[in-house]
């Protein structure tokens, strides 16, 4: 894999570029945009260990949206022949591109419905701040008690399995528990997205309960609106001792 470097505000790729490269992120930061570079929408922001870029690997079709380093950014480049070669003789390293283009595609699905229930005019595009409480003792082992401002587009929850590396953990939080499970491997997200804040269950067994609505459960997943101000979220049934709130403030763009 090549290495790149970046410098601030230099983009990386640009919407009907060819598909020639998925990228991991090294050191830095990078924002994803669509209708670059008029009436531009920042979609994501992604950081170390974030990859990019993955659709090129499968389908080849030009860029569908522009990504641009925000600060000095070193970038590790793989090719399509290359992504081969690792599915044939390293598939643990193939498995983290893998892992999230599956995880992306699951989240778009799910968005794509959100969208066609909802009518966007009635959600003007807002950017919030978004930060993460615990609202009991065993999420308090997790998130300090002045709670965690989410940076990231995307926060992912889950069980920790204990696996050596499981390649298909794929969470930013992992909690321990203890059978019978409250929390599936991959159990719910928060995701930021042009059209407001969402809370994602990602197919857990119990569901997610979403300001006293739940969705999910049974290996469905499932997407709801945050509101802005206060939410509860609750990872698993009424009695899972994992409960936090999320608090969404709107800011100035």
């Amino acid at each position: 894999m090549a290495e790149k470097t970046y410098q601030s505000n230099e983009l990386i790729f640009q919407k009907g570029d060819p598909s020639e490269f998925a990228y991991i992120i090294r050191s830095g930061e990078v924002e994803i945009l669509r209708d670059y570079p008029d009436n531009l929408l920042k979609l994501a922001i992604l950081r170390a260990g974030d990859v990019f870029g993955e659709m090129g690997l499968i389908d080849e079709r030009p860029r569908s949206l522009t990504a641009r380093a925000t600060t000095q950014t070193q970038l590790a480049a793989i090719t399509r022949d290359e992504f081969v070669d690792l599915i044939q003789n390293n598939p643990n390293e193939a498995l983290k591109y893998l892992r999230m283009f599956f995880e992306r595609l699951r989240a778009m699905n799910m968005r794509a419905t959100v969208e066609k229930n909802e009518d966007a005019s009635d959600h003007p595009h807002k950017e919030f701040d978004v930060t993460i409480f615990p609202l009991t003792q065993a999420a308090a082992s997790y998130i300090p008690e002045q709670g965690y401002l989410i940076k990231n587009h995307i926060f992912r929850v889950g069980r920790n399995s204990n696996r050596h590396e499981d390649p298909f953990e794929i969470n930013d939080l992992m909690l321990q528990d203890t059978p019978p499970y409250n929390i599936s491997r991959n159990h719910f997200s928060i995701e930021k997205t042009p059209g407001g804040v969402v809370a994602h269950d990602r197919g857990s067994f119990l569901g997610t309960i979403i300001n006293g609505q739940t969705i999910g459960g049974n290996h469905h997943g499932a997407m709801v609106l945050l509101k802005e101000g206060e939410n509860e979220i609750i990872a698993g049934s009424h009695h899972s001792p994992f409960k936090f709130r999320v608090a969404l403030h709107a800011r100035t763009i």
